[in-house]
């Protein structure tokens, strides 16, 4: 049971180093944890700044959710009201998506990423986005270019 206990322990700490908390995106740390119901303690992996238990996402899929979030507003808390709580449950409902996919893709486990990771190679904050107002004015300016490219020059 102590061998066992002590691998648990490893796996924590291991997993804490390339792993962060899926809310805030801050760092984990293992804690040995009291619980009031039960007479012993348990040791977990803990985010102090949120002091939640909280087993982790990978960092790059915490940075994904978070400008997937940011770049696309996506809410699935419309419910709840804009706040900081809201910005981070739906970040964290993203890393739990994501996470689920990249495993059953197999390109994830519990020590981490099977193959290389290459981060922001595709960067949300060079996309466009465009209201349904504006969309209408850019297709005519387009037809115009269109035209203007087909006349010879002068």
């Amino acid at each position: 049971m102590v061998k066992e206990n002590n691998r648990r322990v490893e796996r924590l700490k291991t997993r804490a180093e390339h792993c962060c908390c899926k809310y805030c995106g801050g760092e984990l740390h293992v804690r040995q944890i009291i619980f009031q119901t039960q007479a012993d303690a348990r040791i977990e992996l803990y985010c102090d700044q949120c002091q939640k238990i909280e087993y982790g996402v990978e960092k790059e899929v915490y940075a994904s959710a978070k400008a997937f979030v940011q770049a696309t507003q996506f809410n699935h808390f419309e419910d709840m009201d804009d706040s900081e709580q809201r910005l981070q449950m739906n970040i964290a409902k993203v890393c739990t998506m994501t996470s689920w996919q990249l495993k059953f893709l197999g390109l994830l486990k519990d020590e981490g990423f099977t193959v290389p990771v290459h981060a922001n190679e595709y960067e949300s904050d060079q996309c466009t986005t465009i209201d349904d107002s504006d969309l209408e004015a850019l297709l005519e300016e387009a037809c115009q270019w269109k035209t203007q490219s087909l006349q010879p020059e002068a």
